[in-house]
Formats: C-alpha cells, structure tokens, sequence
C-alpha cells in the first residue's frame, strides 16, 4: 500500500472523538497499538492519570427585572453552589482590575477568562461568574457551546468558584435587556480519569545511544471527529514508523503517540517527567500537528538555534518543499521536551479546514497532502540519520529558552 493509501486508510478509523480521559481515547490507542503490531513492530500503551470532572447540574436565569432561562454550560473543576444562589449581575467586561470594585457578593461576568481575571474575581468576594463563548451570530443549530474547564494552576494560585459558560448572544441581549439579578446553580464533582500514551522504539544499527524522536497527539477535543487535530499527525508519524521498521535506521527512532494533549499537553508532560534518563539521548523531537488540507500552506515551526532553522530552510528547499519558517513556541507536544532542551521541529499545514469544532472532518483532509509531509519528513530524518556529526546544533536559544520556560511555567 502506499504511502498515501496507508495514512488515508488508518485515518478513517482514527476518524471519531477520542477526547483525554475516555473509553473512546482508549480505543483510539488501541487502534494506533493494533497497526504497530500489524506492521511488524513492538508498541505498549502507557497509562497515566489526569484530573477530570463530572457536571451533574447546571442551570442560570435572569431573576430581574425580568425572567429568562439561558442556555450555559457547567465550567470544570471549578465547584458547586449547593443549591441554586441567587444575586445581583456584576459586568466586570473584559476583567480589568478596576471593574471589580463593587463586585463583593455578586455574580460576575466576564467576557473572557485567563489566570489574571480569574485570580481578580476570586479576590472581589464574587460568589460565581459567567463567561461566554462564539460570536453574537453563531446558529445554534450548527455550533456548541463551550465547554471549558480549569486546569492546575487556577486552582493552585486561587482555588475554586463555580463558574458557567453561556453564548455571546445571550450575553448581549441580557445587557441589552437591563438584566440586573440571577440565579445561578452549579453542581461539579471532581473525578480521576486514566490517559495513555502509546510508545515504540526502533533500535539503531550504528548509534543506538542516540535517538530521534517522533511525536504526535491523538486526542481531541470534546467535539467534532478530530481529523485535522490532530489525527492528521498521529497517521503521519505511522507511516514514518512504517518507513524505518522496513529500512532500520543507524540512529534509535522513538514514537510517542501522545494523550490529553487538548488538556494541556498532559500526555508528552507526563513522559518527560517519567523517563527523564531518555532526554540526554535525544537529538531532536519531530512534532506533527495538524497537517494535510488540501488547501492551505505549509509552516515549520523552530524550537532551537539558528543552525537549526538554517538547515531546516536548507533541506526544505532541496526537497522542494514551499514551506514559511517560524520561531516561536509551539503549543503542541514537542514543548515540553524543548522545556528539557531537545530542540524540536513543528510539522503544521494550516488551512481551509475547521479545528475544535464539530467540523473537523476528513473533507477538508488529501492523502496526497499526507504523504507530501511524511515524505518529506522522511528525507529530513533520514539526513540527521546518516549524519556523522550533528548539523546543528543540540541546543536552543536562550531567548527561545525564556519563551519556552514562560509557557510551560506561566505566571499568569
């Protein structure tokens, strides 16, 4: 089968929601173990545990000066009321600090929600807040309503306070109507869910001791199939794994299919943190994220030096490869091991497609776009393979070091 049948093919079946946490993330795995083995080689899946939350009850309307039920969504793991609370409307607007003053024993909303916002309301004396999502136009036969949820470190720096998520348009059009008063109930419940990352190694027949390693999140978020995100990479790196099992390499391959990515790049984090003896060995992590539209454009995303994007650039146009270069830190599995010094390549093709959204489908997606990127990845690996001596260097830059550090350890 070629290259472009193989990932079409192992993309239909990767083709459903596999959000972090799930019986339907577990299947996925499984399929991804089933083709290793099916190709020949050795995969395991490793487990690993990541908060979750379970919504039991959520509900908000307007009290006065007059009635309306609104549509939200329960944010997760931010508590619970006990029983429906019932107040006076605070609009904080985009959550500067001073439209606070006055929000003591009120509920809060807010248009957006980051670290800094949520620490200013928990500091007003709020009792719960309101956010919103999507555009004032969005039809709510086509769209859903967010479902968002807070990680770690809102919790660590502020603790909890419920929250719900309602549509721009209901926001709107409370304020429009005067709204003054509501009642907001909020029931979460926070619960341990188990993740996995699935793992193979191809041994080098020279220099096993020095490794380059391939990654990819399978996961996606709660709507939608997941194809561009990012099935798409997880089938790139398959038929990358497939390429080196049928011609081994001199240097070990490494191939992280990774879990909860959505979450907060949980699958690769927990592996940097559990095989810390792994990292010296590896001199480069090559991350796929989100490639394959049919139309769009191809984007390499440096987490390194110079050197490396020199050659990057160097090797791209060999290959021909119309490609644009960036520098910045990608939000995607390799920052976590460039959090640890591994310089790392980010494979993206942005285009007319849909992410985070019901609409991530297999039409927007080409097999012949595909096996463009894994092809050319190919080359790319096969160049560092053979390689007598590094052709870049295996460091990063310290200004990409304080942007990678300020990501992976966020202040606010």
């Amino acid at each position: 089968m070629n290259s472009a049948d193989f990932q079409m093919n192992l993309l239909n079946k990767l083709a459903f929601n596999r959000y972090g946490g799930t019986d339907d993330e577990k299947r996925a795995a499984e399929i991804i173990l089933q083709q290793i083995t099916e190709l020949g080689g050795k995969g395991e899946i490793q487990e690993f545990k990541i908060p979750g939350y379970k919504i039991e009850k959520t509900s908000l309307k307007v009290t006065a000066p007059f009635e309306r039920e609104i549509t939200v969504t329960g944010i997760g793991r931010t508590g619970s009321t006990e029983g429906p609370i019932e107040a006076e409307l605070h609009y904080a607007e985009g959550g500067e600090p001073d439209s606070f003053i006055g929000a003591e024993g009120k509920i809060v909303l807010v248009n957006s929600l980051n670290l800094a916002i949520y620490e200013r309301i928990c500091k007003s004396g709020a009792l719960a807040f309101i956010t919103v999502s999507g555009n004032y136009f969005d039809d709510e036969e086509k769209t859903d309503l967010d479902q968002k949820y807070l990680r770690d470190r809102f919790l660590n720096k502020c603790g909890k306070l419920p929250g719900v998520c309602m549509r721009v348009v209901d926001g709107i059009s409370m304020l429009k109507d005067g709204a003054t008063k509501v009642r907001l109930e909020m029931m979460c419940n926070d619960e341990e869910h188990t993740s996995r990352n699935v793992v193979s190694f191809i041994e080098g027949t020279e220099k096993p001791e020095k490794e380059i390693l391939f990654t990819a999140h399978y996961d996606s978020v709660r709507f939608g199939e997941g194809v561009w995100d990012n099935a798409s990479g997880s089938v790139n790196i398959m038929d990358i794994y497939r390429h080196f099992l049928k011609n081994p390499p001199r240097k070990s391959m490494r191939f992280i299919w990774c879990g909860a990515e959505e979450q907060g790049l949980l699958g690769s984090k927990e592996y940097v943190a559990t095989h810390p003896d792994e990292i010296d060995k590896i001199l480069v992590c090559l991350n796929f994220d989100m490639t394959g539209t049919v139309m769009g454009n191809y984007n390499l995303v440096i987490e390194g030096t110079d050197e490396l994007k020199y050659y990057t650039k160097f090797v791209a146009r060999e290959e021909g490869l119309n490609t644009t270069l960036s520098e910045y830190v990608h939000s995607s599995d390799s920052a976590p091991f460039a959090h640890k010094g591994v310089p790392a390549v980010g494979f993206t093709r942005g285009g007319y497609s849909s992410y985070h959204t019901r609409y991530d489908k297999l039409f927007p997606i080409s097999a012949e776009r595909l096996a463009e990127i894994s092809s050319f990845a190919i080359k790319f690996a096969e160049r560092i393979d053979r390689s007598v001596t590094l052709p870049f260097e295996r460091a990063i830059s310290p200004a990409m070091v304080e942007k990678i550090k300020n990501y992976m350890e966020p202040k606010d």
